[in-house]
């Protein structure tokens, strides 16, 4: 009889705990979306027009992964658990590094050097060279780039497990073709490999120096001088890493926030989001000539010290590629950024546009 009711109150500790994660949203609310995460339709039976939602079902599993109680949490401990226990980590999208690096899992074909074949990046090249020959038809001139991924860079703390091939990679196969098709490139990767310092240790992209280093490359390739990279840079509050949320929404884990401490010169007429607003328009009094500029997230910290360098400048977020895209566009320079690991989205569709 004894195991009886030790029985039942384990089959009623256990449902009780399967019942928190729902009904616990009652007490304390839906959870906040984890990092890049994309909120969820929230689940209606009917939609705008009254008719009944077919998908309310897939609806209420989306919201209900998503939104749970406590979910923070929850993960944080899961993940905690997974590298102390399995020297593993508990999310898809990151991988452990020696050392506590963090390296995003998209990039590992990159650095294995497995991507896309010799007959896509000719075509990438060939978009390319379409692009600068549109903006130089507007008056413009171009340049090219692409911020390496911080495995590419920083490969010394790859886990042994994954063969390095970078070698083979999309980007080192299609710089040839790039100088083949006279595409105006400036090589980030010469420029910055090999130093840790230049990237986050617990996030995927590049610190204020780092970001420095790159504006005075493109803008040496424009025809115009500039010192960012000198500095001098302080330490200003703390850093949490986008990596590191993934993890441990609920961490304390944070590194030095560097920043570039002569400041910056320019105004910003549209940024609500910090660097990641769709479109950012700004102007300088110490700058010269505009700039419109096609960039990623890399681009939030790159964006203000191009900036201060021209009078007027667009930040674009858009993530069309093809050369229509770049019609009407009036600037003195146009320069387009692309994280390594997005090249594949510079592919044009077979019939040449993206």
């Amino acid at each position: 009889m004894k195991d009886h009711h030790l029985a039942n109150l384990f089959i009623g500790l256990f449902l009780l705990l399967c019942l928190i994660p729902s009904l616990g949203m009652l007490a304390l609310g839906p959870s906040p979306l984890l990092a890049n995460e994309s909120a969820p339709r929230t689940p209606a039976l009917f939609d705008r027009d009254g008719a009944v939602n077919p998908d309310v079902l897939a609806d209420v599993t989306d919201y209900m992964g998503t939104r749970f109680a406590l979910r923070p949490y929850l993960v944080s401990a899961r993940s905690f658990l997974y590298e102390k226990l399995l020297n593993s980590s508990a999310e898809e999208q990151v991988t452990l590094g020696t050392d506590g690096q963090l390296y995003y899992s998209s990039t590992l074909e990159d650095y294995a050097g497995v991507g896309l074949s010799d007959g896509d990046l000719r075509r990438i090249a060939e978009s390319l060279a379409a692009i600068q020959e549109q903006a130089e038809a507007q008056g413009s001139r171009f340049v090219f780039t692409v911020a390496p991924n911080k495995n590419s860079v920083i490969p010394q703390q790859m886990p042994a497990r994954f063969p390095a091939g970078h070698e083979n990679g999309n980007l080192a196969r299609l710089l040839p073709l790039l100088e083949e098709a006279g595409v105006n490139y400036v090589d980030l990767y010469g420029l910055l490999a090999g130093q840790p310092a230049l990237y986050y240790r617990t996030d995927s992209h590049w610190t204020a120096e780092g970001a420095a280093m790159a504006a005075d490359a493109l803008l040496a390739a424009l025809g115009r001088e500039s010192s960012f990279a000198a500095g001098p840079f302080a330490e200003d509050g703390l850093h949490i890493g986008d990596l590191y949320q993934m993890l441990y929404p609920v961490g304390k884990g944070r590194e030095a926030e560097l920043v570039y401490s002569p400041g910056h010169v320019h105004e910003t007429a549209s940024d609500p989001r910090g660097g990641n607003a769709i479109t950012i328009r700004t102007s300088s009094s110490d700058g010269k000539g505009s700039l419109y500029c096609r960039r990623d997230s890399f681009g939030i910290a790159l964006y203000p010290y191009l900036a201060d360098a021209f009078e007027t400048a667009e930040f674009s977020r858009s993530a069309d590629y093809s050369p229509e895209a770049f019609s009407g566009v009036e600037a003195d320079a146009v320069i387009l950024e692309i994280v390594e690991r997005n090249i594949p989205l510079l592919l044009p569709d077979e019939d040449g546009a993206l």
